[in-house]
């Protein structure tokens, strides 16, 4: 009798996701196009997922407890533990896991491609191919943060950009690096910055395309390194990360171009690289104190 062959999911593909679950996730960001990071939020009836693999790496991050044990096998670890917020659950790309629950379970997955490593650490670390371990209900209280934050994300309709979304992934992969994979790599920083040769080149770079979508990989290309270097580097330099510094040119922007009174609060918003004339307004809110109509009074 030929061997039944064990089950291997794609999960860069959204409708394979139902080759385990019951019920579509509640949210998921795969029209988002978040360079091969995926986030779903599920909510799912008692059930026992069989035993599979995947061709992607997954971080289950829980957020809400059950009433009743849930089982958990990854590779050769096995668990039976009550499910507490800010646990996490690392299940590495091809390595066997299945679980079982016995009531409702509501749960964030974080998706991601074994390429992602590579494209935020490029040349700042020798590791060719970071190999994940299989870690069970553990708390960790960074990666539930960046899980809670890209599900905010996803349900406010894109308000923090892609350059947000960069700098979460690049948090993602550069703790995982150092707390999860075989080989724990912490990687060195220079204390000085930026080069100002460099920094002056990428600043200006935004101040003449705050209307495009950026992202911490185009802004790391003009500084001529990785993304997860360039990031840690141009906080040392400027004081804030690169979606800060992106963020807060444009509302000081916006300020002058409100003063002018030549663009309406929409053509303002538009040309600065907002998706929505609603997040422009809460940005300008948060950052100024006050509304973008109530700042034009004043």
């Amino acid at each position: 009798m030929e061997a039944k062959k064990p089950l291997v999911i794609d999960f860069a593909r959204e409708e394979n996701t139902q080759m385990l679950y019951p019920h579509k996730a509640v949210l998921s960001s795969y029209t988002a196009n978040w360079n091969g990071l995926y986030l779903q939020y599920h909510h799912q009836p008692p059930q026992e997922i069989s035993k599979h693999y995947s061709k992607q790496h997954r971080i289950i991050v829980h957020h809400y407890p059950l009433p009743t044990p849930k089982i958990e096998w990854v590779g050769e670890l096995s668990q039976s533990s009550q499910v507490i917020p800010g646990t996490i659950t690392i299940i590495p790309a091809n390595t066997q896991n299945g679980a079982y629950w016995g009531t409702e379970h509501s749960f964030i997955v974080l998706i991601f491609e074994s390429d992602l490593f590579a494209q935020h650490i490029g040349k700042s670390t020798d590791i060719d191919e970071v190999e994940l371990l299989p870690t069970l209900s553990h708390p960790d209280p960074l990666i539930h943060s960046i899980g809670l934050a890209l599900k905010a994300e996803l349900e406010s309709n894109g308000i923090g950009s892609r350059l947000y979304v960069d700098s979460l992934a690049i948090a993602l992969t550069a703790h995982l690096l150092q707390h999860y994979s075989a080989q724990k790599r912490i990687l060195s920083i220079s204390d000085s910055g930026l080069p100002k040769s460099k920094l002056r080149e990428v600043v200006e770079y935004i101040h003449h395309n705050l209307g495009q979508d950026l992202t911490v990989a185009q802004l790391a290309a003009i500084a001529q390194m990785s993304p997860n270097y360039f990031s840690a580097l141009f906080k040392q330099s400027t004081g804030l990360a690169p979606h800060q510094y992106v963020l807060r040119y444009r509302i000081a922007r916006a300020k002058q171009l409100l003063r002018e009174g030549e663009l309406s609060i929409a053509d303002i918003s538009y040309h600065l690289g907002f998706s929505h004339q609603s997040h422009f307004s809460q940005h300008f809110k948060r950052l100024v104190g006050s509304s973008p109509k109530t700042f034009l009074k004043s």
